[in-house]
């Protein structure tokens, strides 16, 4: 909630993301295979604003510490990659789309309670045939990317895709939020 002062002197302050709603997409999965001919990829990421400082690389020092610990029970690795645009991708790799859910959102909620939930932006889920599954933490929504050659979308299957995921999941209802993550390095 803004304050007073916040108010007074325009100032907002960034909500921090929503990491519940990602379970959503475990129940979803059988749905994705069956309805949409997809599997999981293997690959996730969390996206977030880069943070430049020693807690922060403490943090990810722990994540990763919490994910070679968890060894045969959550067989899922991290690497922390910074982009060009200057976001940094927390990428997960697993076997198990239910690891790789679990590390991520153990991960997300981690980052929440050191104080790092408004560097939250989105999470990524590859699935193959080749296409994305974005969860914005702010709107705590998920919608489909599906990229194309050059950089173009093919926009008739995401609606698809859309349409016969919302039953499953909270879908993102405003299409013009549907942003492009290109070039993601997974």
């Amino acid at each position: 909630m803004m304050g007073f002062f916040d108010a007074l002197f325009g100032r907002t302050k960034i909500p921090e993301g929503k990491t519940d709603q990602l379970f959503a997409l475990s129940t979803a999965l059988l749905d994705i295979q069956t309805r949409l001919s997809s599997t999981f990829a293997g690959k996730a990421a969390i996206i977030l604003r880069t943070v430049d400082n020693s807690s922060y690389d403490a943090l990810e020092r722990d994540v990763q510490q919490i994910l070679t610990l968890g060894g045969k029970d959550m067989p899922v690795t991290a690497e922390h990659i910074d982009d060009n645009q200057g976001y940094r991708w927390i990428i997960f790799t697993g076997k198990d789309p239910e690891d790789v859910i679990n590390a991520l959102h153990l991960t997300a909620d981690m980052l929440k309670e050191a104080g790092y939930g408004d560097s939250l932006l989105a999470a990524m889920f590859a699935f193959d045939p080749p296409w994305y599954l974005i969860y914005t933490y702010r709107r705590a929504a998920f919608y489909p990317f599906v990229p194309k050659l050059s950089h173009t979308r093919d926009s008739s299957r995401e609606f698809r895709i859309a349409q016969t995921l919302k039953p499953y999941m909270p879908i993102e209802k405003d299409p013009e939020r549907w942003y492009a993550l290109w070039d993601p390095p997974f």
